[in-house]
């Protein structure tokens, strides 16, 4: 059970403002230290906000857009 339950919430995009740094930093090319920014940056009202104000690359964002959510 406890993994079916781990692999949905895996599925789930995570909110850029209340995910941990650990969570963060398991999203697809994340590193610690861009997991960092990310928190550092918060709050956010859409998740075009880490390009923009230039916490992740376009690359890094595409990696992980559809894993992430701001609300």
């Amino acid at each position: 059970m406890q993994g079916v339950q781990d692999g949905l919430r895996n599925l789930a995009p995570l909110n850029l403002n209340t995910a941990s740094e650990q969570d963060l930093a398991s999203l697809p090319g994340m590193t610690d230290a861009a997991a960092g920014r990310m928190i550092v940056g918060r709050p956010y009202k859409s998740t075009d906000e880490l390009v923009s104000r230039h916490i992740l690359t376009r690359a890094e964002y595409d990696r992980i857009s559809s894993r992430i959510k701001a609300e």
